[in-house]
C-alpha cells in the first residue's frame, strides 16, 4: 500500500465485558429522590466516558453535586462531593456533565431561568472542581436546559436556553482544547421571536455533524407544544442547513424551520425529543404524542426516508392521559431515549423508556431491522424506578455499542411538588444488544406501511466473481491446520463470533486517509458473520464533514463522500517480530478495487518504519511487496513482485478462498500465495538508506486489513457495481519456539 504519509488514528477502544441482558454495577452512591432532578431525560450527559475512564454526577441526599469515576469495564467507583449545592426542589435544575478531549471534567448545574453555574476540573482526570466561572459573561443570566456534547476532536459544544418558557432562544458556545477557552457560536440560533421557544435535544454523530430537533411551545402551558423541526451543522455549529443541504438563514424561526412532522397543539406532545443519527449521518427522532382521533399517547419514531420525513408509531399503549399546565409534570410514561446501529445493510433501533403499564420498570424496545418493524420489549430493571427518565453515556454507545444507563428510583409531584421518598441508590446499568437479547420478551408489531426504508442489504449484490447466492451463504470454517511442525500458534482471530470485530485485536481508521483513494473509511463497513470478517465497499452520497473549499489538502477539498469502506489494524493491540503470518480470504478482482493484508513497523514514519504487503491486489494482478526508507522523506525503496490473476488459469479463481502467507525471520522475508513463493527479500536489502543504519524489518510490526478504491494505484472503477466484499476466514501468527 504505497503511502506518502501514514496517519493512523490513536483510537482507543474499550473491552466491554457485558452480558446480553442488563447488568447492574455496584451502587455509585445515594442520590436525592424526592423529585426527578437526577433522572430527567434532558441530562446531557449524566454519564460520560473518555478513553477507559467513565464519569457520572448526581445530587446527593443534601443536594450537593457529587462526582464519581471508575475504570472500565468494572472498576470500583471513586466518589467526591463538590462544594456546590443546587436547588434540588426544582426538577429543572439538572447536572450536565462532560469530559473534554484532554480529560478535564466540565459541569453545569442548577439552572431554571437563573445565572450560569459552570466549573471545570483542576486537572485532567480529577474530580476536584475549580471555582464557578463564566463562559463568556454575556447572555448568561437566564439559563435553562444546559447540554454538553463532545466533538470527535475533543472540543466541546454547549447549548442552553436564554429566556423563559414560551419566549426563550437557543444559545451555542464552543470550547477549544488548544486555547482552553469558550467562544460564542450563536447568540440566537433558534429564535422564539418573543412569542414562543424551542424545546430541543441535540447529538453529534461520529463524523462531527451536529443534529438538533425541537418542538415549539407557545406558552408555559405544556399543552401548547406543537410540531417537530430539524436542523444540522456540518462545520461545528457555525452554519446550519436543512436535511436537503439547503442553508438556513439565521436565526431559525417558526416560519423558516424545516418540519419533520406537523403536530398540532393539544396533542399531548411532550417537550424535548430524543435525536440520534446512524452511521450514514441520517437522523432519527423519538418522542410521544396522541395521534389524531385517539385518546392514548404513543411513542413515535420520526426518520428521514430518502428525501422525505416519515413517522411511525412504535408503541401499542392502552392507557390515556392528558398534559396541561406549567412546571415539571408527573407523567405515567417517560420521555424516551433512542439509539440506532447500522450493520450489514440494516438499521436496528432501541427505544429506552419507562411506562406505568409495565409497573414503571426501565425497559428497552428493540427492533433488529427497521424494514421489518417488530419491536420486542425487555425490562432492564426488576422493580419500579418511580418517575425516572432515561439518560445514558452517549460517548460509550457511539464507541463501543454498550448502553451505560443512569438509573435511580425517583419521585415527582405534579407542578414541582415533592414526594416523601428518601435518598435512593444511583446505578449505572449496562446493556448490550445481541441477536437474542429480547427473546421471550413482549412484542410491539407495526404495520409494514409504518416501516422506514433501509439501505439495500449487504448481500444484495454479488460479493465477488461468484454468484450472489454463493456470496450470501454461510461459509464453513476451513480445514487448514492450526499447527505447523516447528511453529507455535501465538495469536489468531478466527472471526467466529458475529458482530463487531474484537476490539482486543482491532481498531479502525476513519475518513479519507491515503493515496488519494476514493473511499471514506468508517467502522460500519466491517463486521463478522458466518465465521467471516466482511469488509464491504459501498457507494455513498453525503457531504464530506471535513470539506474546506479551496483547501490544498485532497482530504478536505472533496465536497462529498461518494464511496465508503473499512480499514482495520492491530496497532497498540497485537504486534510481532518475525514469524509466519497467514490469512485465508476471498477478494473481489473487479476494476478499481484494492484489498490488502499488510504490516507496518511500530516505530518511525513511513516508509522508514517498514512496510510488508503480504497481499495486495489492483488492476488485475496480485502484488507481494517489501518497502523500506530512502534518503528522501516519504519515498520508499520497493522490492515488489506481481502476478496477473489470469496467469492462474482458473476461471473460478475469484470465487474461491486463497491463503496468503509470510515467513519472516532475521535473514529474509518470503511471501506466498497458496504455497507458491512470490517474493523473497533478504533483510540485508531492507536497511533504510537515510544514513541511520536502521533496518525496519528488525522491529515488531502490526497488521492491517483494508479495502480501498481507486486512488493512485487502484485504477478506475469502470462500471464496478456496489456493494462488494473482501471476506477473511482467519488471520493467524505463528512463531518458532
Amino acid at each position: 500500500m504505497n503511502h506518502p504519509a501514514r496517519l493512523l488514528p490513536a483510537l482507543l477502544l474499550t473491552v466491554c465485558l457485558v452480558a446480553p441482558a442488563a447488568r447492574a454495577q455496584t451502587p455509585v452512591g445515594l442520590g436525592w429522590a424526592k423529585n426527578n432532578v437526577n433522572g430527567a431525560v434532558f441530562r446531557k450527559n449524566s454519564v460520560v466516558t473518555r478513553k477507559r475512564e467513565q464519569y457520572t454526577a448526581y445530587y446527593d441526599s443534601l443536594g450537593y453535586v457529587t462526582l464519581a469515576k471508575r475504570r472500565l469495564p468494572a472498576g470500583a467507583w471513586q466518589r467526591q462531593r463538590t462544594p456546590y449545592q443546587g436547588n434540588v426542589k426544582d426538577a429543572h435544575n439538572v447536572i450536565s456533565l462532560m469530559v473534554d478531549g484532554a480529560g478535564f471534567v466540565h459541569l453545569a448545574f442548577d439552572h431554571h431561568n437563573n445565572p450560569l453555574r459552570y466549573c471545570r476540573g483542576k486537572a485532567a482526570g480529577s474530580l476536584d472542581m475549580g471555582p464557578l466561572e463564566p463562559m463568556l459573561g454575556t447572555r448568561e443570566q437566564k439559563v435553562t436546559y444546559p447540554e454538553f456534547h463532545r466533538f470527535p476532536s475533543g472540543d466541546l459544544l454547549f447549548l442552553y436556553r436564554d429566556g423563559g418558557s414560551g419566549n426563550g432562544n437557543l444559545v451555542l458556545n464552543r470550547y477549544e482544547l488548544k486555547t482552553r477557552r469558550w467562544t460564542r457560536l450563536h447568540d440566537v440560533l433558534i429564535d422564539g421571536e418573543g412569542r414562543r421557544n424551542a424545546y430541543w435535544q441535540a447529538c453529534i454523530d461520529a463524523r462531527g455533524t451536529i443534529h438538533v430537533s425541537w418542538v415549539w411551545r407557545e406558552s408555559p402551558d405544556v399543552a401548547s407544544n406543537h410540531d417537530m423541526a430539524y436542523a444540522r451543522s456540518l462545520d461545528g455549529g457555525r452554519s446550519w442547513q436543512r436535511s436537503s443541504g439547503e442553508a438556513y438563514r439565521l436565526p431559525i424561526t417558526e416560519a423558516t424551520a424545516e418540519y419533520a412532522a406537523r403536530i398540532p397543539q393539544g396533542s399531548e406532545l411532550i417537550n424535548q425529543t430524543s435525536i440520534t443519527a446512524d452511521a450514514a449521518g441520517q437522523p432519527y427522532m423519538a418522542t410521544y404524542w396522541r395521534p389524531a382521533g385517539t385518546p392514548v399517547p404513543q411513542y413515535q419514531l420520526i426518520y428521514l426516508d430518502g428525501r422525505s420525513w416519515k413517522t411511525a408509531q412504535v408503541s401499542r399503549r392502552s392507557t390515556p392521559f392528558s398534559l396541561s399546565g406549567a412546571g415539571t409534570k408527573k407523567i405515567p410514561i417517560a420521555r424516551p431515549q433512542l439509539l440506532v446501529t447500522s450493520k450489514q445493510g440494516r438499521t436496528a433501533a432501541y427505544l429506552v423508556f419507562r411506562d406505568a403499564e409495565r409497573q414503571d420498570r426501565a425497559a428497552v424496545a428493540a427492533c433488529a431491522d427497521l424494514r421489518q418493524p417488530q419491536w420486542r420489549v425487555t425490562d432492564l430493571t426488576t422493580s419500579s424506578v418511580g418517575n425516572w427518565e432515561p439518560s445514558y453515556d452517549t460517548e460509550r454507545w457511539q464507541r463501543d455499542g454498550v448502553l451505560s444507563l443512569f438509573v435511580q428510583r425517583t419521585g415527582q409531584g405534579d407542578g414541582e411538588r415533592l414526594e416523601n421518598l428518601p435518598a435512593q441508590p444511583v446505578y449505572i446499568k449496562e446493556w448490550q444488544p445481541t441477536s437474542d437479547a429480547a427473546s421471550g420478551a413482549d412484542s410491539w408489531s407495526l404495520s409494514s406501511a409504518a416501516a422506514p426504508a433501509a439501505p439495500v442489504p449487504a448481500g444484495g449484490a454479488s460479493a465477488s466473481a461468484g454468484t450472489a447466492a454463493e456470496a450470501t451463504q454461510p461459509r464453513p470454517k476451513t480445514a487448514a491446520p492450526t499447527r505447523y511442525e516447528g511453529w507455535n500458534l501465538v495469536w489468531a482471530d478466527e472471526f467466529n463470533q458475529d458482530g463487531r470485530p474484537d476490539p482486543q485485536n482491532w481498531q479502525f481508521e476513519n475518513g479519507f486517509v491515503r493515496n488519494h483513494e476514493l473511499q471514506w473509511y468508517q467502522p460500519d463497513n466491517a463486521w463478522v458473520e458466518n465465521g467471516l470478517l466482511v469488509i464491504e465497499a459501498r457507494k455513498e452520497n453525503r457531504p464530506n464533514p471535513d470539506y474546506q473549499p479551496g483547501s490544498p489538502d485532497w482530504r478536505r477539498s472533496r465536497p462529498t463522500i461518494e464511496y465508503s469502506a473499512s480499514s482495520l489494524n492491530t496497532s497498540g493491540r497485537q504486534q510481532f517480530q518475525y514469524g509466519r503470518f497467514e490469512m485465508r480470504a476471498r477478494i473481489d478482482p473487479r476494476p478499481g478495487l484494492w484489498p490488502a493484508f499488510w504490516t507496518l513497523g511500530v516505530k518511525g514514519e513511513w516508509p522508514a518504519n517498514g512496510e510488508i504487503d503480504i497481499m495486495e491486489f489492483y488492476r488485475g494482478k496480485v502484488l507481494a511487496n517489501v518497502a523500506s526508507g530512502t534518503a528522501k522523506r516519504y519515498s520508499a525503496k520497493w522490492h515488489s513482485q506481481t502476478k496477473p490473476v489470469a496467469d492462474f488459469h482458473d476461471p473460478a479463481w475469484a470465487s474461491k478462498f486463497h491463503v496468503w502467507r509470510m515467513d519472516w525471520d532475521a535473514q529474509a522475508i518470503r511471501l506466498y500465495l497458496d504455497d507458491e513463493l512470490l517474493n523473497e527479500t533478504p533483510l540485508t536489502q531492507t536497511v533504510n538508506q537515510d544514513g541511520t543504519g536502521l533496518n525496519p524489518m528488525m522491529q515488531p510490526h502490526y497488521i492491517l486489513l483494508n479495502l480501498a478504491l481507486g486512488g493512485d494505484n487502484g485504477g478506475p472503477l469502470e462500471g464496478t457495481t456496489f456493494p462488494n466484499r473482501y471476506e477473511v476466514d482467519y488471520v493467524r501468527v505463528y512463531q518458532r519456539p
